[in-house]
């Protein structure tokens, strides 16, 4: 790529909005710029109270030009829980209406995207020379919009980048819009694999499924990690000396239903402990800092059950935050649902560099392997967390990080040199 290149990004959830999906380009786009490369980014521009990204401050460099485009998707569809009777009333009445504006997934936020996109896209692509266009999902829609990009300009070398699995998951309610709507929305994907100069995700599970599905070569596919941002980690901080046995639980609780069961089982295993070695459960302590979800019904069931004092709900915290307070943990507890158990979250990484041990809790996948092979700590599958989390508390199992493992990897100034040297022209 020419120095001080522009490159147009078209991420959904870019900071300042809320949630996890902006990170990754986040931290990609502050490098970029860094190196003087103007990034120019199409994103939602949300509501004020959505703009309460952890990463808002990344995105804050003269080189990172941002261009919203009203959100215009029902905003009730997005939350979790829906609690109130009114919420509630909205989101059974979206439901029905929003399968009327589309052939494919009307879970999809980016359903009312196209021709602001395609317009904004194509403006800034002739004003600025642009060659390098990204397009980030999901939502996954953003994708296929940027597919019909390439079209209209043939020279642009185009990057889709695919956080999590399209199709192929069952996440992003696909598995809830019927057979017609999915074979649509493979339609699509078959068309981003056929034009996208080049396929990316931070998964190899999802770049192999695409090889299979729509023949993509291997040259035009390339695994491009979350990376660690060594700003938020700051300086190391050395763990507290003293009795207390402390566990974290820092990030999303995925999928509602199976968050549910976790919650559940974690509850009962601590039970245990309570029932049999008391004097250890007066030693412990598990705090929680989630982000993307309400908390206040899990809350409320760890005081019907008494473990108030144990289970500590905390607001999120900023990344360099809440990284020290990981530093400070004994363990940290990673839950991942089914359809999560290929998927290396960056927290992974950022708690190995650390040299905190994880506690993976999961079906057997590329995670759980991941984390076994570089010895970051140890899995179990959520069945047995009931059993073999006292164990853990009571010190008969041991789960231990390697603190001589090489961790280097995947810093950001090295995954950045893979986008500019690997993936992009």
């Amino acid at each position: 790529m020419r120095p001080e290149e522009p490159i147009l990004l078209i991420c959904h959830s870019f900071p300042p909005n809320y949630g996890i999906g902006g990170r990754r380009w986040a931290k990609f786009a502050k490098e970029l710029a860094r190196r003087g490369h103007p990034v120019h980014v199409i994103h939602s521009a949300g509501t004020p109270r959505d703009h309460t990204s952890l990463w808002s401050d990344d995105v804050l460099h003269p080189n990172i030009i941002a261009h919203p485009l009203p959100n215009r998707y029902p905003y009730v569809l997005t939350r979790w829980p829906v609690t109130t009777v009114k919420d509630k009333l909205l989101y059974a009445f979206w439901v029905k209406v929003l399968p009327l504006f589309t052939r494919g997934n009307w879970f999809d936020r980016g359903i009312f995207w196209r021709k602001p996109l395609l317009h904004t896209a194509g403006k800034l692509i002739r004003e600025h020379r642009i060659r390098n266009v990204i397009a980030t999902g999901a939502p996954f829609s953003l994708l296929a919009y940027a597919a019909e990009l390439k079209q209209q300009f043939p020279d642009i070398h185009l990057v889709s980048d695919l956080r999590d699995m399209w199709t192929g998951g069952s996440s992003y309610g696909y598995q809830a819009i019927g057979e017609k709507r999915l074979r649509y929305e493979q339609q699509l994907e078959a068309r981003v694999a056929k034009v996208s100069d080049m396929l990316v995700s931070p998964h190899s599970v999802v770049l192999d499924y695409l090889g299979r599905a729509y023949g993509v070569p291997a040259e035009h596919m390339k695994v491009l990690p979350h990376a660690i941002d060594p700003e938020d980690l700051g300086e190391p901080v050395k763990k507290a000396d003293n009795d207390v046995f402390r566990m974290i639980y820092a990030g999303s609780l995925y999928d509602a239903r199976e968050a549910q069961r976790y919650f559940e089982l974690l509850l009962q295993a601590f039970e245990h402990v309570r029932h049999t070695r008391p004097e250890h459960l007066a030693n412990c302590r598990f705090d929680l800092y989630i982000t993307d979800h309400g908390t206040k019904a899990f809350a409320d069931r760890v005081k019907e059950r008494g473990f108030q004092d144990v289970i500590r709900f905390h607001d999120p915290l900023p990344p360099r935050e809440v990284l020290e307070q990981i530093a400070q943990a004994d363990l940290v507890l990673a839950y991942h649902p089914q359809d999560k158990k290929d998927v290396m979250v960056t927290k992974f990484t950022e708690v190995a560099y650390l040299g905190r041990p994880i506690l993976h809790i999961g079906d057997p996948g590329s995670a759980s392997r991941t984390i076994l092979e570089q010895r970051m700590g140890d899995s179990i599958r959520l069945e047995e967390l009931v059993t073999e989390l006292p164990r853990i508390i009571q010190g008969e199992r041991k789960v231990s990080s390697d603190s001589q493992a090489d961790r280097q990897a995947p810093l950001l100034g090295h995954v950045t040199d893979i986008l500019v040297k690997e993936v992009l022209v």
